[in-house]
């Protein structure tokens, strides 16, 4: 992307940055996984692996000491749709969460002027704290429910930003 310049601690995302955050990733992530990919268990090794052949964009926020705070990046889905992912650890949205919302923010915007018409993301519907910080610092709309979704019967929730005119 080159619409604007990243934020200074935005770099390019590595299989290590993944391997070390699904290490110390948040419980209610981990829950989200499970229930998004039928998977029995959580396995660390898996998931980062997963998450690295994702095709799209991909970023890592990383701390001061080279360390990541958070992945995530898009996947384009349909031509000009998008489907987000991103992992992190307690301590990194904790401490950094206003630099996990300008990384994003920069990401969903950039990709927006490029041409994207529809940015979207799902989440479980219980997870209230994420689905805050999409409505209000991502300035994403509540889009619908799809209800019992989930193998173990949990509701998951759609959010999505449109272009402007749309």
């Amino acid at each position: 992307m080159t619409v604007s310049r990243p934020p200074s601690n935005t770099v390019p995302c590595k299989n290590w940055h993944l391997q070390y955050l699904c290490d110390r990733m948040r419980p209610d992530e981990i829950e989200q996984y499970v229930a998004l990919t039928n998977a029995d268990f959580f396995d660390p090794d898996v998931a980062a692996r997963g998450l690295m052949n994702i095709p799209g964009v991909k970023f890592t926020l990383a701390a001061r000491d080279g360390f990541p705070i958070v992945s995530g990046g898009y996947q384009e889905v349909n031509p000009g749709v998008w489907l987000s992912w991103m992992v992190g650890s307690m301590d990194g949205w904790d401490k950094h969460w206003r630099s996990i919302t300008k990384a994003t923010r920069w990401l969903m915007d950039g990709l927006l002027a490029e041409g994207a018409r529809r940015l979207e993301t799902v989440v479980l519907s219980s997870r209230t704290k994420t689905i805050e910080w999409y409505e209000r610092s991502l300035g994403m709309e509540f889009e619908g429910k799809k209800r019992a979704y989930c193998r173990d019967g949990q509701d998951l929730s759609m959010y999505v930003r449109l272009a402007e005119g749309l």
